[in-house]
């Protein structure tokens, strides 16, 4: 029998941030083993929340709801110790773990008595686990390398490690250009190639800890040692100049992204939560029930936010986050091309008022209101006619027959005339005046 007990805590806004609402937490902890020390935490594809117990040796899973439900599943026989967490690219729960060295284990959450785990890797101390660009899974290791694994049959990739010799990886991710990105505690980022290839950047600080895609295109690192403590931005091509103070001190560790397009992280010694806008604006939030401990963070449905405390053993999930609403498209292009005239003209020059008539014919470039005027010589002069034609076009080749007469009530004149085509467009262009001339003769009696 499961039995419930939440504590909810309306946030304390520090600092003057631009957040347009003022979320809520509210904490869980019935359904948890004690002492379970939990870990970090992913948005499974089941719309579920998967977190890991390192002491408890099990791997716990949130479904939303009022209230939230707490399951928690063994892992593989012979297996302990899970940390880090993330979903595959076969839609199954992977995460850090341990036979006796480092190793990875996988929990299927469409049928959750399918898990499996594997070892055998070289890694002596795994840290950081992710789906890479090239369908597989990247594992850490904090003695300085990264191996490959393929999800089918958990095997290591022939020739597979990744020698980052110097690194202490903590974390790593896919980034939005292809490669992989490795964050190293002694301060140092990486940016690994699908081929292996390895480019070490070195932003000033005492280290780097998680690391994440954020929603402007650029990785998002925290970098939680030393007296001043920052969340740092490194660009794909390798810029690792811009970094952000986080005040006051709060030992960030896991990072996301929220429904707002702020980052969110969780900032373990503190015993908050912040959230920092990309331009560099944070807001700390408190409150939390301590001791608390929050290390890592993930975004969950219905624009909610969800967090491990470590030491509190419970789960966090933030509500009351204002989604970031899309901008609005552009306004189309101004339209500033003419409509274009083509093959205006008639196909009788000469003809009898009230007989066949004429055809006047001429092409439009696009959809147009065509006015059509007339003027008569008069002694060798030119003279507008009162009356016109207009009508609404379509783009294309058209024809229209003329008689010599807008209507039974009001005939042209015979002589000479010349008549005058324009086309207005929807946004107002008008076209470059076209003419031709005809004779108008009397009607036969």
């Amino acid at each position: 029998m499961r039995r419930w007990l939440s504590a909810s805590v309306v946030l304390c806004l520090l600092l003057a941030a631009p957040a347009a609402a003022a979320p809520t937490v509210t904490e869980f902890s019935e359904g948890i083993t004690p002492n379970a020390e939990l870990g970090d935490i992913v948005l499974g594809p089941d719309g579920k929340l998967w977190f890991t117990e390192k002491t408890a040796n099990k791997i716990g899973r949130v479904t939303p709801g009022t209230p939230p439900v707490i399951d928690e599943f063994d892992l593989p026989a012979g297996f302990t110790t899970p940390f880090n967490i993330t979903v595959g690219p076969d839609s199954k729960i992977w995460f850090t773990c341990n036979n006796g060295a480092g190793a990875v284990c996988r929990i299927n959450p469409a049928d959750t008595s399918e898990k499996q785990g594997h070892g055998g890797y070289n890694v002596t101390t795994q840290a950081g686990i992710a789906a890479g660009p090239d369908g597989k899974i990247w594992l850490g290791d904090q003695g300085g390398k990264v191996v490959r694994i393929n999800p089918s049959d958990m095997l290591e990739e022939t020739v597979s490690d990744i020698d980052l010799t110097g690194f202490n990886v903590r974390n790593l991710t896919a980034g939005p250009d292809g490669n992989v990105w490795v964050t190293d505690f002694g301060g140092q980022i990486g940016r690994v190639t699908p081929s292996g290839s390895v480019t070490a950047f070195n932003p000033a600080g005492d280290a780097a800890w998680d690391i994440i895609t954020g929603p402007d295109g650029n990785l998002w690192y925290t970098a939680p040692e030393g007296a001043d403590t920052k969340i740092g931005r490194v660009t794909p091509a390798g810029d690792v100049g811009l970094q952000y103070s986080a005040s006051p001190v709060g030992d960030q560790r896991g990072i996301t992204v929220g429904p707002d397009g702020a980052l969110w992280f969780a900032q373990a010694f503190a015993n908050t939560i912040g959230r920092m806008t990309l331009d560099g604006q944070f807001t700390v939030i408190t409150g939390l029930t301590a001791p608390g401990r929050p290390e890592y963070i993930a975004p969950g449905p219905d624009n909610t936010l969800w967090f491990t405390e470590k030491e509190g053993n419970r789960i966090g999930r933030i509500t009351g986050i204002v989604e970031q609403q899309p901008p609005p498209p552009p306004p189309p292009p101004l339209d500033t091309t003419k409509p274009n005239v083509t093959r205006f003209g008639v196909t009788k020059k000469t003809f009898r008022l009230g007989g066949r008539g004429t055809v006047i014919k001429f092409t439009l470039s696009e959809a147009s209101k065509v006015t059509i005027r007339f003027e008569r010589r008069v002694r060798g002069r030119w003279r507008k006619v009162r009356r016109k034609m207009t009508f609404q076009s379509t783009a294309g080749a058209h024809r229209l027959r003329f008689r010599g007469r807008f209507d039974l009530k009001h005939p042209l004149k015979p002589g000479s005339y010349r008549m005058t085509l324009t086309a207005k467009d929807a946004a107002g262009n008008v076209s470059s005046p076209d003419r031709t001339r005809f004779r108008l003769l009397r009607a036969k009696r």
